[in-house]
């Protein structure tokens, strides 16, 4: 590949990372979107749709004038909340250091690269691009609306972050709020009053007996994790608190579902009142699909090895299009420090990134 490529990528990159695009910054979120659509502004023939729901921009563009590409790729220009200077970006041994580095504005300068050159080929393939604003807080306003609004595909590449290797598997997610009652007393006198705390770590117990905490990344196993616990909000340390609220962050495998989660809550926490406060289903591909199995073969001529099939705790944008019967992975480049303070990608996977998707789209 050209140092053209090459320093394109890294320049691409470097300009993105430079903007501040964090769910509470719609301003923010609108000049990552307007930065993309201007680099495709003199790129003739290209079908694009810019659209925003509450607050959250997003952007396809075609080759054809079509909703239902064979080939949808998909990236993410949304970061997670950084210091300042993670936002400007620096480049030391091959690697651009920055927010949202690594994930995954490095993919989204493939992406717009790929677009150019593909644009410029006499006869332009079937592929589609979407850039969305807000998949680090769930996707359902980026991705999962494009996709109740009608867009499909036949396959679809979701760039985020795998060390060039195939994603085909990772689990739902649902976050919960559960409210335990009490009845306040003096803290002097319990017996007059009911302590919802007790409750709660008589259920939390119970949890963990239900839903044993993995001893590490290849249990793959539903876990049931408490994140923020309230008790006696509003009044004194010498009162018996009037409720207690804990939040869980549940990461289901597809052994389990989200109605049996809430029935054993409900179990472990009698009398509690239970508010699902977010839900999302989990992704899979049939790692033998033959779409899945030509990546694999283009990733193995290019790095000389077979690249790791795996499966992963956290979601992605492409559990949208599996949910829909609808092929999807994830493939993305080479870093580390997701979510970090040292977040890096390499800039030589994003040149593989762009080979591999080049070999496979052409």
């Amino acid at each position: 590949m050209s140092r053209d490529l090459r320093d394109e990528l890294v320049a691409l990159t470097c300009d993105m990372v430079r903007i501040e695009s964090i769910a509470d910054r719609p301003d923010q979120l609108d000049a990552a979107i307007s930065y993309v659509a201007a680099y495709l502004a003199d790129i003739p023939g290209l079908t694009i749709e810019h659209s925003l729901a509450n607050g959250k921009p997003a952007l396809v563009v075609t080759m054809r004038p079509t909703r239902a590409p064979a080939l949808m790729i998909n990236g993410h220009l949304d970061v997670v909340v950084g210091r300042p200077e993670q936002f400007e970006p620096t480049l030391r041994e091959g690697r651009i250091y920055g927010r949202g580095a690594q994930d995954m504005k490095g993919s989204c300068a493939v992406m717009l690269r790929l677009i150019r050159d593909l644009a410029a080929l006499p006869e332009r393939p079937d592929v589609g691009f979407q850039f969305v604003t807000d998949e680090e807080i769930g996707g359902a306003e980026g991705t999962g609306r494009l996709l109740r609004e009608g867009w499909r595909c036949g396959f679809m590449l979701c760039l985020e972050p795998t060390d060039l290797g195939i994603l085909f598997e990772h689990k739902g997610g649902m976050w919960v709020e559960l409210r335990l009652p009490g009845r306040p007393a003096h803290g002097s006198r319990p017996w007059e009053g009911h302590n919802p705390i007790e409750n709660l770590a008589t259920g939390l117990a119970a949890i963990r007996r239900r839903f044993p905490q993995p001893t590490g990344p290849n249990e793959w196993r539903t876990t049931v994790t408490p994140t923020r616990m309230i008790a006696g909000e509003g009044g004194s340390r010498n009162q018996v608190p009037a409720s207690a609220l804990v939040t869980f962050d549940i990461r289901w495998t597809s052994e389990t579902s989200p109605d049996a989660i809430q029935a054993i809550l409900t179990e472990c926490f009698p009398g509690a009142e239970i508010v699902v406060s977010a839900a999302g289903p989990g992704l899979y591909t049939d790692p033998e699909h033959p779409e899945v199995c030509r990546v694999a073969e283009i990733l193995e001529r290019r790095s000389g090895r077979s690249p790791r099939f795996y499966r992963e705790h956290f979601a992605t944008d492409a559990r949208y299009y599996t949910s829909a019967g609808i092929p999807a992975i994830c493939v993305g480049p080479v870093g580390a420090g997701l979510h970090s303070d040292e977040e890096w990608v390499s800039v030589d996977s994003l040149v593989d990134l762009y080979a591999v998707l080049w070999e496979y789209v052409t």
